[in-house]
């Protein structure tokens, strides 16, 4: 019995500016129908009556009328872990997780709500180099009815495991690897009842119908090439959705766990009123002197405070807010609004010695700034402090020196014993525990500050402010470019050592620039 699908009929045509369009049959491009059809079927199915006709590297590519990219088994492969497992689940290897039961927390749907593009061939369209057209019993046909529905009726041969057209009713335009996707468990041992399930998954399709060569070109071209590329900030900014209690207390092992904390802490550090970045972080993308984005704010914190540790020659360093791997424990057992007040803390005090300082750069600086406000050597368009490079420098030597401080028990962090009101909003015992930490923990505001007073006279000028022909420029101009983050940090360490008069912090600073040789695969 032949099977029938229900569809939608979309009627899509603006008149008369489309039909102001150059068509041309000789061409590949002869007018299309007025709108296409949205239904649902089996994937499996869709990927039987599939004729994907895939460009062919060593044509002339003015010769090649293939539409489809070739075939990535990877990519596919992706796909189907996602399906099975949803995200993150399907990017991570399940061996590194700390335990079993870990997996059930970061399991989720495989949803893919996005449809698969499709053309259904006509009785009259030819393809292959011979120029077939598809046999009478082997067409898809569509019946429009009364209004907006149509029926697609598929031929009824489709149903013997022999069958196997020479010209294929649909080609895919847009979505091919979601189709071989859903092939793999034919090809792999995968468990039956796997397989049946796939054989039966349903994907949503929009199908053209008789759509010439040229328009499926074109819009996998406007499919795949226009959209812009969504900005990383707005990605992190759904984390908040996102979250289950579970993803809230580890560290190690996969990206998702650390991104989703030092997402929250950012959020805190630009809503905090007492936060010196308040407001001053770009929460959704985008370009602003003096501002940073989101997505900068998480790599520095997953680079600095949330980075892995193994404790290896090759990461010595671990993060103040991060954990061992293979140990769901942090370094210090500190809730998130704590981790929150501490950041607070660095910032402040950083900020102070910046508002407090007399270097030449600063008043340099402060001669051509049309505000006099000292607060622009801090904020301000020209300033490298408010740049992805300087906070993330900012924060990786801070989190180290105290680090490897608190390792030697020169500080002593864990003694820190706030209790929080479970009662008050968010904000309240942020405020409470910043009072906490600055009264009880002198000794670590003692110890920042005498990293921040030093810092404070390094050059913090952007190259773009100083003439070309001052040694100066060039000296801040490498600052520039993805090599600029380490070179930043190593001689803000080296001008703490050399110019530092506590002996102890010039110790420190010394063994961490010893340590820099480190692979980082945050920085």
């Amino acid at each position: 019995m032949t099977s029938k699908i229900q569809a939608l009929k979309v009627n899509q045509w603006l008149n008369p500016e489309w039909d102001m369009i150059q068509f041309d049959v000789e061409k590949t491009r002869k007018k299309p129908a007025q709108g296409f059809y949205v239904f649902s079927m089996s994937a499996y199915e869709l990927k039987r009556l599939t004729g994907i006709y895939r460009r062919d590297p060593n044509m002339d590519p003015t010769e090649d009328l293939g539409i489809q990219r070739r075939h990535v088994p990877k990519r596919s492969d992706e796909i189907l872990r996602y399906i099975q497992k949803g995200f993150p689940l399907s990017r991570i290897d399940e061996k590194k997780l700390v335990s079993a039961t870990d997996a059930d927390s970061l399991r989720m749907p495989g949803w893919i709500p996005t449809a698969v593009i499709a053309n259904i061939l006509g009785p009259e369209d030819q393809r292959g180099p011979n120029n077939r057209k598809v046999t009478a019993d082997e067409l898809v046909k569509v019946k429009d009815g009364d209004g907006a529905t149509a029926e697609i009726i598929l031929p009824s041969s489709l149903k013997e495991e022999s069958w196997k057209p020479k010209i294929f009713p649909i080609e895919i335009i847009d979505g091919q690897h979601r189709l071989w996707a859903l092939e793999e468990p034919k090809e792999k041992k995968w468990d039956p009842n796997f397989k049946k399930k796939i054989e039966e998954f349903q994907i949503p399709v929009v199908a053209f119908y008789g759509l010439d060569r040229t328009w499926q070109a074109y819009l996998f071209y406007t499919i795949n090439q226009l959209p812009t590329k969504i900005d990383k900030s707005l990605v992190f900014d759904l984390y908040p959705l996102l979250r289950t209690q579970g993803w809230l207390t580890k560290f190690a092992g996969p990206n998702i766990y650390r991104e989703n904390r030092a997402q929250d802490l950012t959020i805190l550090m630009w809503s905090q009123k007492e936060s010196p970045w308040k407001d001053r972080i770009l929460r959704l993308g985008g370009k602003e002197k003096g501002k940073v984005t989101q997505a900068a704010f998480i790599r520095a914190l997953m680079a600095s405070f949330v980075k892995r540790y193994n404790g290896g020659k090759k990461n010595p360093i671990g993060g103040l807010f991060g954990s061992p791997m293979k140990n769901h424990e942090t370094v210090l057992g500190w809730s998130r609004e704590e981790q929150a007040a501490f950041l607070i803390l660095i910032w402040e005090i950083f900020e102070d010695s910046i508002l407090n300082c007399n270097a030449k750069w600063a008043n340099e600086l402060l001669k051509r700034e049309e505000s006099k406000d000292k607060k622009s050597l801090f904020y301000g368009p020209n300033s490298l402090i408010s740049t992805d490079q300087g906070i993330r420098s900012f924060m990786l030597i801070i989190n180290d020196l105290v680090w490897v401080a608190n390792e030697k028990e020169i500080l002593n962090l864990a003694k820190w014993n706030f209790e929080e009101n479970e009662d008050l909003e968010e904000e309240e015992i942020v405020s409470r525990a910043l009072k906490s930490l600055k009264k009880s923990q002198t000794e670590v505001v003692s110890f920042v500050k005498k990293i921040t007073d030093v810092i404070a006279d390094f050059d913090w000028r952007l190259s773009s402010v100083i003439p070309e022909s001052n040694p100066e420029h060039q000296n801040q101009a490498a600052y520039r470019g993805s090599g600029g983050y380490r070179l930043l940090r190593m001689r803000l360490l080296q001008s703490i050592k050399e110019k530092t008069r506590d002996l102890k912090v010039k110790e420190l600073a010394g063994e961490v620039l010893s340590n820099l040789d480190y692979e980082d695969d945050e920085a």
